[in-house]
């Protein structure tokens, strides 16, 4: 069974729905293209990396997502409690 994926926007399920008419899809198809297409600009491109380099930024990729994995729930980064309101350690 596939799994599902909810979008509560208005605005996103209208759009979806006008391109999907647009260009004989579904909804489902049209989401799924222009998330594809968004992973892809969001990758840099082979050209401005080295195979080196780009293995390393790969492996930093992988290093992230297991780091995400790992986090405990309701985990954070916020230390707003630790300093004034100047930004001073107190």
């Amino acid at each position: 069974m596939a799994r599902q994926l909810n979008i509560r926007s208005d605005e996103a399920v209208e759009t979806a729905k006008r391109l999907a008419k647009r260009h004989g899809l579904t909804t489902t198809e049209v989401v799924v293209q222009a998330l594809r297409r968004l992973e892809r600009a969001d990758q840099p491109s082979a050209g401005q990396m080295t195979s080196d380099q780009m293995a390393h930024f790969e492996a930093l990729l992988r290093l992230s997502e297991e780091a995400a994995r790992q986090a405990r729930p309701g985990a954070t980064s916020d230390h707003r409690d630790m300093y004034d309101e100047n930004g001073l350690p107190i």
